[in-house]
């Protein structure tokens, strides 16, 4: 999967010459797919907690393209509604359980498949891609 992001720590993103700490600095705006089924985005509005605001960008994309595709945990156990905060992203590949994933040293050297994006409820979706790309908005 390429990417222009690293992931300094579980859902901190060292993007540039920035570090994006996307679960705590940050709040789920939108998560969702294009009509087609092409692209799959997250969108992310900077919260009250980001220190130094200043230094970082009020709104973030993360866009997965090319052959998305949609995996999901045990829809039947996961409590509702939907819930944001504490969102986690990480990658994964073939070898992952629902509980595992990989850390940026180790996508180095096992090719991640795409992103594991998980929530405080218990809802974990793992996102297939060829590539994610982080922009602002």
């Amino acid at each position: 999967m390429k990417r222009n992001f690293e992931f300094d720590f579980i859902t901190v993103v060292r993007w540039g010459d920035q570090f994006l700490d996307l679960h705590n600095e940050y709040d789920l705006e939108s998560f969702g797919t294009d009509l087609a089924g092409t692209e799959m985005k997250l969108s992310f509005t900077r919260n009250v907690h980001a220190i130094a605001p200043e230094r970082l960008p009020s709104k973030v994309m993360l866009a997965c393209t090319g052959n998305v595709r949609l995996a999901f945990n045990d829809l039947n156990a996961i409590a509702a509604p939907l819930n944001d905060e504490g969102i986690e992203i990480a990658y994964f590949h073939d070898g992952c359980d629902w509980l595992s994933f990989l850390s940026e040293e180790l996508a180095r050297s096992h090719e991640p498949q795409g992103l594991d994006v998980r929530f405080i409820n218990g809802l974990a979706v793992r996102i297939f891609c060829d590539e994610a790309t982080l922009s602002t908005l």
